[in-house]
Protein backbone atom coordinates (compact mmCIF):
# COMPACT_ATOMS: atom_id res chain seq x y z
CA UNK A 1 0.00 0.00 0.00
CA UNK A 2 0.99 3.54 -0.64
CA UNK A 3 -0.10 5.65 1.97
CA UNK A 4 -1.98 7.64 0.02
CA UNK A 5 -5.63 8.11 -0.27
CA UNK A 6 -7.54 6.63 -3.29
CA UNK A 7 -8.89 8.33 -6.24
CA UNK A 8 -12.02 7.02 -6.20
CA UNK A 9 -13.31 4.93 -3.49
CA UNK A 10 -15.38 1.58 -4.48
CA UNK A 11 -18.73 3.27 -2.60
CA UNK A 12 -18.52 6.14 -5.01
CA UNK A 13 -18.68 3.55 -8.07
CA UNK A 14 -21.37 1.13 -6.61
CA UNK A 15 -23.62 4.46 -6.11
CA UNK A 16 -22.81 5.94 -9.62
CA UNK A 17 -23.65 1.72 -10.81
CA UNK A 18 -27.13 2.23 -9.12
CA UNK A 19 -28.22 5.54 -10.05
CA UNK A 20 -27.19 4.73 -13.99
CA UNK A 21 -29.25 1.38 -13.54
CA UNK A 22 -32.16 3.55 -12.35
CA UNK A 23 -32.08 5.76 -15.39
CA UNK A 24 -31.95 2.67 -17.46
CA UNK A 25 -28.16 3.26 -19.00
CA UNK A 26 -26.49 0.15 -20.60
CA UNK A 27 -23.32 1.48 -19.61
CA UNK A 28 -20.79 3.68 -17.47
CA UNK A 29 -17.73 4.75 -18.07
CA UNK A 30 -15.66 5.71 -15.00
CA UNK A 31 -12.59 7.71 -14.93
CA UNK A 32 -9.79 6.96 -12.79
CA UNK A 33 -6.90 9.28 -13.17
CA UNK A 34 -5.49 8.78 -16.17
CA UNK A 35 -7.24 5.80 -17.47
CA UNK A 36 -10.99 5.12 -18.01
CA UNK A 37 -13.28 1.80 -17.06
CA UNK A 38 -16.09 0.60 -19.23
CA UNK A 39 -18.71 -1.04 -17.14
CA UNK A 40 -21.66 -3.11 -19.02
CA UNK A 41 -25.00 -2.99 -16.98
CA UNK A 42 -27.28 -5.58 -17.82
CA UNK A 43 -31.02 -5.43 -16.53
CA UNK A 44 -31.18 -8.52 -13.79
CA UNK A 45 -33.61 -9.94 -15.72
CA UNK A 46 -31.45 -10.42 -18.80
CA UNK A 47 -31.08 -14.29 -18.87
CA UNK A 48 -27.00 -14.96 -19.06
CA UNK A 49 -25.88 -16.95 -21.46
CA UNK A 50 -24.18 -20.55 -20.50
CA UNK A 51 -21.82 -22.18 -22.70
CA UNK A 52 -22.56 -26.03 -23.54
CA UNK A 53 -20.82 -28.66 -21.89
CA UNK A 54 -17.29 -29.59 -23.54
CA UNK A 55 -16.42 -33.26 -23.93
CA UNK A 56 -13.70 -33.06 -21.12
CA UNK A 57 -16.75 -32.08 -18.77
CA UNK A 58 -16.53 -34.23 -15.68
CA UNK A 59 -20.76 -34.03 -15.86
CA UNK A 60 -20.43 -35.56 -19.73
CA UNK A 61 -18.30 -38.29 -18.46
CA UNK A 62 -20.11 -38.97 -15.39
CA UNK A 63 -23.05 -39.39 -17.64
CA UNK A 64 -21.46 -42.00 -20.09
CA UNK A 65 -20.69 -44.63 -17.65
Amino acid sequence: MSGRPALIRSRDVKAVIKAARLEGLKEVFVKVGAGEMRIPLAPDDTPVEVADDSNNSFDKIMRTK
